[in-house]
């Protein structure tokens, strides 16, 4: 018996949704602790794909019992939206979806202040604008809505008015807005009805089976986490792994094994720096064959070599016990694969991301050069069966980071896994 967690080491987009299928399977509760609909997480089932972006992946596993934590922001249309997903897949969540009945909660003026708020800056930041920045910074005001008041009525509706009067008395919305926010707010108390079953404390349901196979889903990378990411383009909570703690009150203490998931490149989405971004043809081909497409917005990601001194601080910064490398089959026609070993600045070789975090757009990665393996391992099954470059690629990794790589996913199957 186990408690597990599975947090994304780099910017997201790691291909977390895959692992937390895969080790789904033996557990008894999958959660997700912070976040909210962020981009996704995509899986398949017999071939088909589904991308969730609120109920953790481990829902299409029918043992598995589902909680969002109360270091969540839940947005109760997207959720309908992902039960009835679900369901076109048969796959049926009643009595096993637990929403916390402190989360907070996103709605319709949320979203439209996050909207404006992006029109207004230009979109420099890159939010997915599904209103879970400004449903952070109203729980931190201290004026948010939680799941609890979504059982009471006149609460709820007082809440609702006086957040909309604040809206418009600090201009966070547009006037010419409020007929279709009137419109929004309508299919948003039609969702609540819907969605309040699923409303628990669920608090206990944790340390009642604190021996149970807990698996626990973080939501984007460790490089967006809004302490230790690359601030300000970050998100708006801590999806490392200390976030756990707080999102869904469980000690650290009792996790066993985090796993940190890792592409065996690096991508990023929105704005914010990037040392190893490429802007050639491998960067081209990199995004063209790994199809990095955003699953919520379907912005294009900016692809790069894998950055060491990214991974040691995420290793450092969450205790990663081991590690899964995903989409290792991207990089099979490369001739050359590059891996950044360290930064220089000003003439000073860094090797330690820390050191120049609030100054990453004027670093130069240097970069170790390893041969390809250029041929086709999708097909491949165990880890000596790889090309002997592709080992010692993975080997290096795994040797500078002092971390066992123990999961290789080479293609987006269930069965395209290697265990190490």
């Amino acid at each position: 018996m186990a408690i597990q967690a599975i947090i994304g080491g780099q910017w997201g987009d790691e291909g977390k949704g895959k692992i937390v299928d895969l080790l789904s399977k033996n557990a008894n509760i999958v959660a997700r602790y912070q976040g909210g609909a962020n981009a996704g997480h995509t899986i398949y089932k017999a071939g088909q794909k589904i991308v969730l972006h609120q109920i953790p992946a481990g829902a299409i596993r029918k043992q598995c019992l589902c909680v969002l934590g109360r270091g969540m922001v839940i947005d109760p249309i997207g959720i309908l939206e992902e039960i009835n997903l679900l369901e076109k897949h048969n796959i049926n969540v009643d009595n096993r979806l637990f929403i916390d009945n402190y989360a907070h909660i996103v709605t319709p003026i949320h979203k439209l202040i996050d909207k404006t708020n992006e029109i207004k800056s230009g979109n420099e930041i890159g939010t997915t604008c599904k209103g879970i920045g400004p449903t952070y910074t109203d729980k931190y005001e201290r004026i948010g809505i939680r799941a609890i008041d979504l059982l009471s009525p006149e609460i709820l509706d007082n809440k609702i008015q006086t957040r909309l009067d604040i809206a418009i008395k600090k201009d966070e919305i547009n006037s010419s807005d409020l007929n279709q926010l009137k419109v929004d707010l309508k299919i948003y108390y039609d969702c609540i009805q819907k969605m309040k079953i699923y409303i628990k404390d669920t608090f206990p349901l944790f340390h009642d089976n604190i021996q149970s196979n807990i698996l626990i889903e973080g939501a984007q990378g460790t490089m967006l986490d809004i302490d230790f990411g690359t601030f300000p383009y970050v998100t708006s909570s801590n999806c490392s792994s200390g976030g756990i703690a707080t999102g869904l009150g469980i000690p650290g203490n009792k996790i066993q094994y985090i796993l940190g998931i890792f592409k065996a490149y690096t991508t990023r989405v929105g704005g914010g720096p990037f040392p190893t971004e490429l802007f050639d043809e491998d960067g081209k081909k990199m995004a063209k064959i790994g199809h990095e497409f955003g699953a919520t917005t379907g912005r294009s990601r900016r692809c790069g070599w894998f950055d060491l001194l990214v991974a040691k601080y995420s290793v450092q910064l969450n205790g990663f016990t081991n590690i899964a490398l995903t989409k290792l089959d991207i990089l099979d026609s490369f001739e050359t694969i590059k891996v950044c070993i360290g930064y220089e600045i000003n003439g000073k070789k860094i090797n330690n991301i820390s050191e120049v975090l609030n100054n990453l757009d004027h670093v130069s990665p240097i970069y170790k050069e390893f041969e390809g393996w250029q041929c086709n391992i999708e097909s491949i099954s165990s880890f000596d069966a790889l090309p002997d470059n592709a080992k010692l690629y993975i080997k290096f990794l795994s040797d500078f980071l002092q971390v066992p790589i123990t999961i290789i996913s080479i293609g987006p199957k269930r069965n395209q896994i290697i265990f190490n």
